[in-house]
């Protein structure tokens, strides 16, 4: 079967406001970067996938049909993918499958928001159906406040837990020279912010970001021309669930558990926590990233707070988790989950820079979308499968 490599990856400085490009302005800047850092044009690629979020989300409609010119891509297959805060990951799915069904040899995949521009809240407010949704009357800050609530008894996800993951992610996006947000805090800073839907406080918080990240994927013999360093896809999946399933659990997410025991299987892993050299996670709040070391077995069920506490995810531990800076340094919600597949392909690479995890070969990239009801897991390597 053919085998598939990430060969090129580009991110824009992500900011609260950029004001200096438009959003085709800015969704070109991050492909520039990737052709480049791949040695390939526009006329090398076969296929382009556009992954952004609602179209509300910046006030645009059709967004791909305003990208065609400005990437250069005329007279190409051009498909637009959108799936909430994973879609970057599932425009990069929809990509392999492109390869490995015959269609392209080359796919470039560019996703961004730029969230300065569209009504952010009341695109989030409408997401859901407004009759039968049950999450539509408390959003999104309230249903995530209640799905943290549901684990801290009984899990132990304290709000001292997830306060380290904001000072772990923060402290790396101090190296990270796309980031956003580069501010270091302590745990205590953390728990005395202001709150904004108990246990939520404003420090357990992403910002709201523009930015774009774009990847190209070449099938093997293609990649192996290309670069003498591809990143591997050892594995890639998506899944989802019903947005108002009523036996959804509260404790973990069911479609993460599924996508990553299928990604596994495919990638040959069986021990996450050893055979992982880093991990790049989309933590839409400090919670949520306790909450994925469990659902992606790094730590048994109950084992997160204790995970974070012992600083094996941190730089200097034995997987390190975004050292990036996760959402906390940027969070462009389209382009998040492209995001953390592209700064995992950067680790095993070798090109991350000053956040390099030293000697990476192997990483795992996660995103969803909705609460917990689509989730997205990826394995990226050195070597070939």
């Amino acid at each position: 079967m053919t085998q598939v490599a990430i060969v090129g990856t580009g991110q824009t400085v992500h900011a609260r406001r950029r004001t200096d490009v438009s959003q085709a302005g800015l969704a070109r800047e991050a492909v520039v970067e990737a052709l480049n850092d791949a040695g390939l044009t526009m006329d090398d690629i076969d296929s382009i996938v556009v992954a952004s979020g609602p179209a509300m989300f910046g006030s645009v409609n059709q967004p791909e049909k305003w990208l065609v010119d400005a990437l250069g891509a005329r007279y190409k297959p051009v498909v637009r993918v959108t799936s909430g805060g994973g879609t970057g990951l599932a425009g990069a799915l929809a990509a392999v499958n492109q390869i490995k069904g015959g269609s392209a040899r080359r796919v470039l995949v560019v996703a961004y928001d730029k969230l300065s521009e569209g009504p952010l809240q009341a695109n989030i407010s409408t997401l859901y159906d407004p009759f039968w949704g049950r999450e539509f009357a408390v959003g999104i800050m309230g249903f995530s406040a209640a799905y943290w609530h549901a684990r801290m008894k009984r899990l132990g996800h304290t709000e001292e837990a997830a306060a380290m993951v904001s000072v772990k992610n923060r402290h790396n996006s101090m190296l990270n020279p796309k980031a956003h947000v580069k501010r270091e805090v302590t745990v205590e800073e953390v728990l005395a912010s202001r709150p904004l839907c108990w246990p939520i406080k404003i420090l357990d918080v992403p910002p709201i970001s523009d930015g774009a990240c774009a990847v190209i994927l070449a099938a093997d013999a293609d990649a192996e021309a290309i670069t003498p360093t591809p990143a591997w896809i050892h594995g890639i999946s998506y899944v989802g669930e019903a947005d108002n399933a009523p036996d959804r659990s509260m404790l973990q997410s069911e479609p993460l558990q599924i996508a990553a025991m299928k990604v596994y299987k495919e990638a040959g892993i069986t021990n996450p926590f050893r055979q992982f050299d880093v991990a790049e996670l989309q933590e839409p709040y400090t919670c949520f990233e306790l909450s994925y070391y469990e659902g992606l077995g790094f730590c048994p069920e109950g084992g997160a707070a204790e995970l974070i506490a012992s600083g094996e995810t941190t730089m200097e531990g034995s997987l390190p988790v975004n050292p990036s800076g996760g959402c906390m340094g940027a969070n462009p919600i389209g382009a998040t989950a492209l995001i953390r597949l592209a700064e995992v392909a950067m680790q095993v690479t070798g090109k991350a820079g000053a956040h390099q995890v030293k000697g990476a070969q192997r990483g795992v990239a996660q995103a969803g979308g909705g609460w917990a009801n689509l989730r997205g897991v990826a394995v990226v390597g050195a070597e070939k499968r």
